[in-house]
């Protein structure tokens, strides 16, 4: 019987208005090479670009949009700020994350839980 692999999302942000080096590109070939190494599936990808604070931002609204049709198990991000600067916002999305079964890894930091958003 074949192991059925985990569904991933990766998700890259930049808080510069452009990505004129790359960043978003190299973030991606990062979360991607450490999906990888993890066994999961890639089954989409967002990004955003610009300094917004919060989760109110249109590739991690489209993630949240898809994560249930693509049946997504598992998020890529580089570390908990590419979620929210914002500490308590970083927490209620990664609670929220935990109540829809979806795990947030990140290559620099590990597992994401709510008590890596603390000041």
């Amino acid at each position: 019987m074949e192991h059925r692999k985990k569904k991933a999302w990766i998700y890259t942000h930049i808080d510069a208005p452009e990505d004129s080096h790359g960043a978003l590109k190299k973030q991606y070939g990062q979360l991607n090479t450490y999906g990888e190494q993890l066994g999961l599936e890639i089954a989409g990808c967002s990004s955003d670009m610009g300094g917004e604070a919060g989760t109110e931002r249109p590739g991690l609204q489209f993630f949240l949009e898809e994560k249930d049709n693509r049946e997504i198990e598992v998020l890529l991000v580089l570390d908990s700020a590419r979620l929210s600067r914002d500490q308590k916002q970083c927490r209620k999305f990664l609670l929220g994350m935990k109540k829809s079964g979806i795990q947030v890894f990140s290559p620099l930091e590990g597992m994401l839980v709510a008590s890596h958003c603390q000041e």
